[in-house]
């Protein structure tokens, strides 16, 4: 049964009256006090006097009414699949999503549905879009621009589903994405659990997300299993972070079990910063997801349909600050000691850029970028050749395809918004078959679907090195987001016309 921790102030006045009389005054016969007004000490933020750690209570939901609070959750409604292969479209339907008992209930059902296929915060959301798909319903709620805080504890009271594919999470994403998108802003897993009780599975997960855009995204975290042989889903138990600036801690039923320092997360987007990418201010997220990847590799694959519907189901959601220090969440930590330091991971070496210039390819590719390739049949051929003269060393890319690319590439994202050229050399040592549509096309990428699009250039003639220099601001009007770029050189022969083309090119450099 939830309870809500309530504070009422009185305000208390003694009122004397000694004799009567006819409203005359008369040498203090009559005399009257009035305590002063109770002041209320308590910090601005707070809906209850700060507990003994300090922390007090900011925002709650216990779930006592008889629908979702609408000013404090919505919904989001979409068949993305999460970006994981998940089978649910998340819906706002009734049957998904429900308050009774003092409790939210978020039951996830076997059955076709189809709806947006883009997450709610795309510019290109249509409501009324039936082009994504799924064969679960469910529900995922969210506090954004209802709920959004930066620093504090985070805390859940919850019994969770169980059974192969389930998947419920209650975590945190950013409201304002300064740092760019999924993860480059971060990511904090309070909890998350998937296909409790099969094969014995009694696991919960914390886990924090960063780095740069992918295949440079990171993760780090610990898993948690309740003493006494527990499983999640056979009854309540509370769920918490406590994050303040630079640490993030994880609980459950008050036992302090994980912590991380910004010691070990970053943001290729500022790497300077130590602090990003959690040093903004975040929103929760409740949902039950159905299958995906991570389920499809814990336990057995797919999802066990005999299993659902299964429920998620919540007693209260709670958010209390530091009234130590409400700016940096510090003071107020509570810990017995015994929990696991994750190390997380060093930010990777940024690209070395010498003066106005960042150079990715001089004779060899430079440190973070390697040389990669796609196609769709058929192969790319790279080799680096020493022709002499004024070149020395290049690379030499041969097209046994008339569909493919090849590019340099970084595990990581970085912010490349100050430099204005990307500039390089290139020299046609054999045109394609059809060298009356034969062209040439550029591009760059900041992580899939992220890219500038394909930028045409000329062929130029066979056998002379030709001097490109393409305005990065060309690139970022036609979609490349040059604060977080992964692929800084994308070049093919023209798409269908790429059989038998031998390029050289060389001294690839960004330039400010």
């Amino acid at each position: 049964m939830s309870r809500f921790l309530s504070r009422i102030s009185t305000l208390a006045v003694a009122i004397t009256v000694g004799g009567c009389g006819d409203g005359s005054s008369n040498d203090g016969d009559i005399g009257e006090t009035i305590d002063p007004p109770a002041v209320d000490t308590r910090p601005e933020q707070c809906l209850e006097d700060p507990m003994n750690s300090g922390y007090c209570l900011v925002w709650a939901d216990e779930f006592s009414g008889s629908a979702i609070d609408t000013e404090k959750w919505s919904h989001e409604l979409n068949c993305t699949g999460g970006g994981n292969n998940e089978a649910q479209c998340y819906t706002d339907a009734a049957e998904n999503s429900w308050v009774a008992d003092d409790m939210l209930h978020i039951r996830a059902i076997r059955e076709d549905a189809t709806g947006p296929s883009t997450v709610d915060d795309d510019p290109n959301y249509d409501p009324d879009d039936t082009s994504g798909s799924g064969t679960y319903t469910s529900a995922r709620l969210r506090t954004k621009n209802l709920g959004d805080w930066k620093y504090g504890r985070f805390e859940m009271r919850a019994k969770l589903p169980f059974g192969q594919g389930s998947w419920p999470a209650f975590w945190m994403l950013p409201t304002d994405w300064v740092y760019g998108g999924w993860p480059l802003s971060g990511e904090i897993d309070i909890l998350e659990s998937v296909n409790l009780k099969v094969g014995g599975e009694d696991r919960i997960y914390g886990t924090l997300h960063y780095g740069g855009s992918w295949p440079g995204n990171k993760h780090s975290g610990e898993a948690y299993q309740i003493p006494g042989g527990l499983n999640p889903a056979d009854g309540f138990h509370t769920y918490a972070v406590e994050w303040e600036e630079g640490e993030i801690r994880w609980y459950v039923d008050g036992d302090h079990y994980a912590t991380q320092t910004s010691a070990g997360w970053y943001t290729t987007a500022d790497l300077e910063n130590p602090l990003a990418p959690f040093d903004q201010r975040f929103h929760l997220i409740l949902n039950l997801a159905v299958g995906g990847d991570w389920p499809s590799n814990v336990n057995d694959t797919g999802i066990d349909e005999a299993a659902f519907p299964q429920e998620y189901v919540v007693d209260y959601v709670r958010v209390y600050q530091c009234t130590e220090n409400v700016e940096t969440g510090k003071g107020c930590a509570s810990s017995d000691g015994d929990f696991v330091h994750n190390p997380g991971l060093e930010p990777p070496q940024a690209p070395d850029s010498e003066g106005d210039e960042l150079v990715i390819f001089d004779g060899e590719a430079k440190p973070p970028y390697a040389w990669y390739t796609w196609t769709a049949h058929g192969d790319i051929n790279y080799t680096i050749e020493d022709i002499g003269g004024d070149y020395g060393q290049v690379a030499q890319i041969t097209y046994n395809t008339n569909q493919g690319i090849g590019f340099y590439q970084s595990d990581s994202a970085y912010d490349l918004s100050d430099y204005t050229y990307v500039e390089f050399d290139l020299r046609v040592l054999n045109e394609p078959v059809d060298t009356g549509a034969a062209g040439l096309t550029f591009r760059a990428d900041c992580g899939h679907p992220c890219s500038s699009g394909d930028y045409p250039l000329d062929m130029p003639a066979p056998d002379q090195w030709t001097h490109f220099q393409i305005p990065v601001l060309d690139l970022v009007e036609a979609g490349l987001n040059a604060g977080s770029v992964n692929t800084p050189f994308v070049i093919s022969p023209t798409w269908d016309n790429q059989m038998g083309a031998i390029l050289q090119v060389d001294n690839i450099t960004w330039t400010r």
